[in-house]
């Protein structure tokens, strides 16, 4: 909860991202059901930022993410999970 509140706090993303989050997460976990990540902060994290870019038209950087990721993640992984993201989703990113 707290890994939430934080990355929403400082991201200030409308309130329907997070909708599109919850729907992106959704279509993964029907298309691939065992897909975890190696933390539910990864497919999170990825899930907001894949959400924001394709909504939002002013956007962070993937560095600015991996700072509202509390460091969990440095940025080649952050970018990864980006990339992997898509890539699962068949780049289906229309809610």
């Amino acid at each position: 909860a707290h890994f939430v509140a934080y990355a929403l706090h400082w991201t200030r993303l409308h309130h329907s991202v997070t909708f599109i989050v919850l729907a992106l997460l959704r279509r993964l976990k029907t298309q691939f059901p065992a897909a975890r990540g190696s933390s539910g902060y990864q497919l999170l994290l990825s899930a907001f930022m894949t959400a924001s870019k394709a909504v939002c038209d002013d956007t962070d950087s993937n560095k600015s993410w991996v700072v509202f990721g509390q460091g969990i993640f440095v940025l080649r992984e952050v970018n990864q999970m980006e990339r992997e993201m898509c890539a699962f989703l068949e780049w289906h990113l229309n809610v």
